[in-house]
């Protein structure tokens, strides 16, 4: 249980909700004529979220969107820049990185948790296990929240709808930027031993995918990054995660929100925590308050 929280925050960096929200921020002073706001996104949320957070009306009035990634490009060229950082060297696949023993477990639980049937992990050797854990992890997503649809996403519909409508779609990163950090940011030794200790008790991963849900719908940023660095192994993943991208995009924000009211939406853990980008536009001068609804 004590790497997966690394690497499912990531993958996840995605009832009865409550009306009050954490996840949404307006962003005024320092210069800006008009205000712009910061919208947290999580991938199992619903979309019903935005309008339960308040989100629609910012969104609906800003002339231009952030995200993390340019995700209104075709999706097979999104694929293509992704894959070299997904695939292995030849002496560290799938089959080679794992004993005979974890291999079994790993395909076993792999099949049942794929996204489609037949598949089996010989048509993944030669990834990295990272892209294994990613897959399982929608599947495990799947079985806990009856309503999850991965084809209706946050940042996806903001974006998408974002365009449709007339709205600039400005990226804080490029999409190897963004594969270079999930796939390549730690050893492949790290990722096969993460993605078996998943596989042996995936209701550890189960249980974990849903606290960071409900603390989500709760709009409690801080109990997501609880979660997400307790007992942490390897810290300088989500250093490199958080709070080096956070830094980066502090850089870019400013000239951003100055050329027109901008609707930002990142995943959910970029705000939170004293490295997070509200704190961080807070230190440069800005005025930034919860929106509540």
């Amino acid at each position: 249980m004590i790497k997966i929280r690394n690497i499912i925050a990531s993958l996840l960096l995605l009832a009865v909700f409550p009306a009050v929200s954490q996840v949404l921020y307006k962003v005024e002073g320092n210069g800006l004529s008009e205000p712009s706001y910061i919208f947290g996104t999580h991938h199992l949320a619903p979309l019903s979220m935005i309008e339960t957070f308040g989100a629609d009306k910012p969104f609906e009035n800003s002339q231009q969107v952030v995200g993390e990634i340019d995700i209104t490009v075709n999706r097979m060229t999104i694929a293509a820049a992704m894959e070299p950082f997904m695939l292995a060297p030849a002496d560290s696949t799938l089959s080679k990185v794992l004993s005979p023993e974890d291999y079994d477990l790993t395909n076993d639980q792999f099949k049942k948790w794929s996204p489609m049937p037949g598949m089996d992990l010989s048509m993944f050797d030669n990834y990295k296990p990272t892209l294994i854990t990613t897959m399982v992890t929608v599947g495990m997503a799947a079985s806990v929240m009856p309503g999850y649809n991965p084809t209706e996403q946050l940042d996806t519909y903001f974006q998408q709808q974002g365009k449709q409508t007339g709205k600039t779609i400005t990226p804080l990163e490029t999409v190897e930027e963004q594969a270079q950090l999930l796939y390549c940011s730690t050893p492949i030794a790290y990722q096969a031993e993460s993605l078996v200790e998943m596989l042996k008790e995936p209701e550890n991963a189960i249980q974990l995918t849903k606290d960071l849900t409900e603390a989500y719908a709760a709009g409690d940023l801080d109990k997501m990054l609880t979660l997400s660095n307790q007992d942490s192994e390897h810290p300088e993943f989500m250093k490199a995660l958080l709070d080096k991208r956070n830094a980066n995009w502090l850089t870019k924000l400013p000239e951003i929100m100055s050329q027109a009211p901008t609707f930002i939406a990142v995943g959910a853990l970029h705000l939170a925590g004293q490295q997070g980008i509200v704190e961080g536009l807070r230190n440069l001068g800005y005025t930034v308050t919860p929106v509540l609804k």
